[in-house]
């Protein structure tokens, strides 16, 4: 997946505040309009690929619970799916129901209490960039650049000006929103569908 630099996305906001050189206050609360602004993108969907994990195996702990981190793993920022089994392969997988607290997902119909491991579909957590990141994905940088132009010009109070930025900035990130949805509909990971299987504990 495509990536630019904290560098390069900075230049451009730099060229569309139409400033040659920002003062380190400047700097610091731009940074920080950047990943209000990441943290946006990626709380729109639950299926930005980057952050997309199928069907990992994870530990329980406690007997029915999947915590958030786990040694040499990423860490999990949303839950979106738990099978028994190893999900979307050739056979069928029984997908557990569960509930999420402060410690983890905890699961609701588990059908063998000696299982050790299930099988999770979740979102990375988000990670802040800093300025050195060098990882800032192609998918948020227009959006990012333009939204937080956007909240410069309101902390210039240049309001009207704020509103076309936060619009120009809205549409780049539908434009990737739309992409998500098209190759969701080929595909079946963000889908549950209620069967009578999938409702019995077995």
């Amino acid at each position: 997946m495509q990536v630019k630099s904290y560098t390069d996305l900075l230049s451009l906001i730099r060229s569309l505040i139409g400033a040659g050189d920002l003062t380190t206050d400047e700097q610091s609360k731009i940074l920080n309009f950047v990943n209000r602004r990441a943290f946006e993108a990626y709380s729109t969907s639950q299926s930005w690929a980057r952050y997309l994990v199928i069907g990992e195996e994870r530990t329980l702990s406690s007997g029915n619970t999947i915590p958030y981190t786990e040694g040499g793993k990423d860490n999990i920022g949303e839950f979106i799916r738990i099978h028994r089994t190893e999900p979307f392969a050739k056979n069928s997988a029984l997908e557990y129901d569960f509930t999420v607290d402060v410690n983890g997902a905890n699961i609701l119909n588990i059908t063998n209490d000696n299982d050790l491991t299930a099988f999770v579909t979740y979102k990375k957590q988000f990670s802040e960039f800093s300025d050195t990141s060098i990882d800032i994905p192609l998918e948020f940088f227009y959006f990012i650049a333009h939204s937080a132009f956007a909240d410069f010009l309101r902390l210039e109070s240049k309001y009207q000006d704020a509103r076309t930025e936060e619009a120009i900035a809205q549409n780049y990130l539908a434009i990737e929103l739309e992409k998500i949805d098209i190759r969701n509909n080929n595909n079946s990971v963000n889908k549950k569908f209620s069967t009578y299987v999938n409702r019995q504990s077995r």
